[in-house]
């Protein structure tokens, strides 16, 4: 079971897990947040429109935030086994 803990102080915002990294969809959450707000006193049908937007960014951002991880972590392979640490770079692999 993923768990997350927040707490703010002033205007920020902290966000941890537990002895883990944030996934992808947790990042893209976190990001969202701060790029789209919708104001309580907007039309329904504005706030429909803004929240079918900030669902269909949140699947490409998801996307792209896996896609940045899924690069790092090769170019991590390729310079691990470069340096001849081939058990290290399986241990990344495996991840």
């Amino acid at each position: 079971m993923m768990s997350m803990s927040f707490g703010e102080v002033g205007n920020v915002l902290v966000a941890t897990t537990n002895n883990r990294g944030h996934s992808p969809e947790e990042l893209a959450d976190l990001a969202l947040d701060k790029i789209i707000q919708v104001s309580g006193e907007v039309p329904p049908e504005i706030k429909d429109q803004v929240v079918a937007f900030k669902e269909k960014l949140r699947y490409i951002l998801t996307d792209y935030i896996s896609r940045g991880q899924q690069s790092e972590r090769t170019t991590m392979i390729a310079a691990l086994e470069k340096e001849g640490h081939s058990l290290a770079a399986e241990i990344v692999r495996r991840l």
